[in-house]
């Protein structure tokens, strides 16, 4: 039996024993004093110390972990740095209409402005991720406090384990196939207003999952068309009026294929390690049944990739899963028990930092 059924089979047993718990846990506070009471070197072993500990007892969690980070292609440090999203160049999509692209100051309140309102239906993460996967070139981007200590300790504070960032992104690279590498790569390309204005970190892509009523650039609607459609001929700038819904609605059938590829993808990989995810594009119902697809597939990336429908019966494929869950209540019982000791074990998490952090103020003294 390999190591993911094994430890799927174990989610099937509920330990008697209950660790035991303090009468009084520290506060968040309390243990960030003591963090930062605590040179780098000390932080670090702390650190360090945390992960032996977690890794010796071994949970669901930690399991899922190593056989991720375990069948990694290469080290993290030789994924690229994070970059600004490109900018479409308006002297080669649209060279009638060549209105430079300008980006604006990130501290700024036009830009600070329009990034509320674009991710205004993004709810917040608890973890601070230093990867992401980018879709367009099906590689990982390290951000760059990846290292950094203090964002370390937050996230084990929160319940994060060290590296579950990465894994993440790397189970979000292993379930695309790059069937919409292409269109994903398009709207990946920073979002611009009619006068070229480009907020920083704002790509086409969120743009189109706002919802909100945004400009459209003949630029950035024309790159889409031709780095996708490679279609040079249908509309041309200055488009004219007329044209408009035509062109909209065939970009709109280009983002929905791509949402529906990469927004399915995204919410499982946030649900493989963690039990009670922070999930966007409405799949938060979807919770219990996302570990249900887990679990039936032993929480294996590879195995479920290759099961994973197209984007024109994604639809399809989502109430299939709901009427199994309804028809079949154990199977429903199987995704709740994983969901339910991924959590205890991200509890464990922010209580195995709080003992080392005590140990550790203690033998300072």
């Amino acid at each position: 039996m390999g190591l993911l059924q094994v430890a799927a089979a174990a989610l099937l047993v509920i330990s008697a024993q209950q660790s035991s718990q303090p009468a009084a846990p520290p506060t968040d506070e309390a243990l960030r004093a003591t963090w930062r009471s605590l040179e780098p070197a000390a932080q670090q072993e702390v650190l360090d110390w945390v992960q032996a500990e977690l890794e010796f007892e071994g949970s669901f969690q930690q399991t899922l972990l190593r056989h991720v980070l375990g069948a990694q292609d290469r080290a993290p440090s030789e994924w690229p740095a994070d970059s600004p999203p490109p900018m479409y160049d308006a002297v080669r999509h649209a060279p009638a209409q060549p209105i430079a692209r300008k980006l604006l100051p990130q501290s700024g309140a036009k830009a600070k402005a329009l990034r509320e309102r674009v991710f205004a239906r993004v709810p917040e993460r608890k973890l601070d991720s230093a990867w992401r996967y980018d879709y367009g070139t099906r590689e990982l981007r390290r951000a760059e406090n990846e290292p950094d200590l203090d964002r370390r300790f937050e996230n084990l504070l929160r319940g994060f384990p060290a590296d579950l960032d990465l894994a993440e992104a790397l189970v979000e690279r292993a379930l695309d196939d790059g069937a919409e590498q292409t269109a994903l790569r398009a709207f990946g390309h920073a979002y611009s207003d009619r006068a070229g204005n480009v907020a920083p970190g704002i790509t086409l892509y969120d743009a189109w999952c706002s919802g909100i009523q945004m400009e459209m650039p003949d630029v950035e609607c024309l790159g889409i068309v031709h780095d996708v459609l490679d279609d040079w001929r249908t509309w041309r700038a200055p488009i004219p009026s007329s044209k408009h819904a035509a062109l909209y609605a065939r970009i709109g059938e280009l983002f929905q294929a791509a949402h529906r590829h990469r927004g399915l993808r995204h919410a499982l990989a946030r649900a493989y390690l963690v039990g009670e995810p922070v999930l966007r594009d409405s799949y938060g119902p979807h919770v219990e049944r996302l570990h249900v697809v887990w679990d039936v597939h032993a929480s294996d990336p590879v195995r479920l990739a290759a099961e994973l429908p197209a984007p024109a019966d994604w639809r399809t494929w989502l109430e299939g899963w709901a009427l199994r869950c309804k028809e079949e209540p154990e199977l429903l019982e199987r995704g709740r028990v994983r969901a339910r000791t991924l959590a205890a074990d991200q509890r464990r998490v922010r209580e195995t930092l709080a003992v080392v952090l005590e140990m550790a103020a203690a033998q300072r003294k």
